[in-house]
């Protein structure tokens, strides 16, 4: 296993042992500036693993001109913006698509490649298993993006979903093809989204793991490009989304403080998953990144 995994892999088991014990129990809704601070934490740490998407269109496109660039921009700005007018329209559809759509840009996180119902078990684990203690927490949290009703169904199909996935998930466990650090972090996402308020689960799981491994993942497949170009693709863009989210927040509704940050940090990152899964799947990446995975880091 190559030593920046392993870091990674421990610093994420270590965080999550450490989140679940000091954090259960929290009450985001009580708290309301250790809930902006998690935002802060998600925007910035989480953010950045999408930014490297020009250099994964660079490398996919040969976008050697400025019109090159200009086009693909706008194609990514246009998707982005496409999710955020059928949120306007059609805000049910557009939240259980994003959550479906998150289930299965998650299940590649970890090196679950023997199985396709495993990995998107595990990819849906994420999405389901908040429900089973923190039901009500959860469907306010939805509430603040979708209507209380839908909110509501939400959640209630995910406390159904979550047993099977639960079994799956469980009995695979016991599987000796699958390495032992990958069901440590395995059971360290579990635990993190059963025991922990959703939306701390989220930020620790988002920026110690997704981002994290992304980054990792992407130094290896985007090697053709210098330590500065990969420096600038993570902070340029970033600092762009963060300028046009308090750009949106200074216009936006009058609706509480934290009513408008998550609206702003979760349509924000649904508007933006659309186009990087896309520009992922074009470039091989997710195929790329498992073979990484299994050559060099088991």
């Amino acid at each position: 296993m190559h030593k920046l995994m392993t870091l990674q892999s421990n610093i994420f088991i270590l965080v999550s042992g450490f989140a679940v014990i000091l954090g259960y129990g929290l009450d985001l809704n009580a708290n309301l500036f250790v809930l902006f601070i998690l935002l802060g934490f998600i925007v910035v740490l989480g953010v950045p693993h999408g930014s490297l998407d020009v250099l994964f269109a660079s490398q996919t496109y040969n976008l050697n001109r400025l019109t090159h660039w200009l086009k693909f921009i706008s194609c990514y700005s246009m998707a982005a913006l496409g999710v955020i007018l059928v949120w306007f329209v059609m805000p049910s559809f557009f939240f259980t698509s994003f959550l479906i759509l998150s289930a299965v840009h998650f299940s590649d996180d970890l090196n679950l490649v023997n199985s396709k119902v495993l990995k998107l078990s595990y990819g849906f684990s994420i999405i389901t298993f908040p429900s089973l203690l923190f039901g009500t927490e959860l469907i306010h949290l939805y509430a603040m993006i979708v209507n209380l009703e839908t909110a509501t169904h939400l959640v209630t199909a995910a406390q159904f979903i979550s047993m099977p996935i639960g079994l799956i998930l469980a009995v695979q466990l016991l599987n000796k093809s699958i390495a032992i650090r990958t069901k440590l972090e395995l059971l360290s996402v579990c635990a993190l989204f059963v025991l922990l308020n959703p939306m701390l689960a989220f930020g620790v799981y988002f920026c110690v793991m997704h981002s994290a491994r992304h980054l990792i993942r992407s130094h290896f497949f985007l090697r053709k490009f210098t330590k500065q170009a990969f420096l600038n693709a993570l902070i340029l863009p970033t600092v762009a989304v963060i300028l046009m989210g308090l750009f949106v927040w200074w216009i936006g509704t009058n609706k509480p403080l934290e009513v408008d940050m998550i609206r702003i940090v979760f349509i924000g990152l649904a508007a933006l998953t659309v186009p990087h899964a896309w520009v992922l799947k074009k470039s091989n990446f997710p195929a790329s990144s498992i073979t990484y995975h299994s050559r060099d880091y088991d």
